[in-house]
């Protein structure tokens, strides 16, 4: 349930990029477009930075034991 709202994010963007693909830089919505995709990608690239540090600090390598702290 976590990843849903990211995952429409993630789509959001996909979409995004494809209506500026295909919107002529003359056309008045093609600056709002490229604001919309620039934040979309940035906000996308912000959880991605959050995300890796805890994901290589919880990877446990083969051989290693993991103990969880009792709750």
């Amino acid at each position: 349930l976590l990843y849903k709202p990211v995952d429409r994010v993630t789509r959001s963007t996909l979409v995004l990029h494809d209506l500026l693909k295909h919107t002529p830089v003359s056309h008045p919505d093609h600056p709002l477009l490229q604001d919309a995709l620039r934040i979309s990608q940035n906000f996308l690239s912000s959880i991605n930075e959050e995300i890796t540090p805890r994901r290589q600090s919880m990877t446990v390598k083969k051989g290693e034991v993991c103990l969880l702290p009792s709750l």
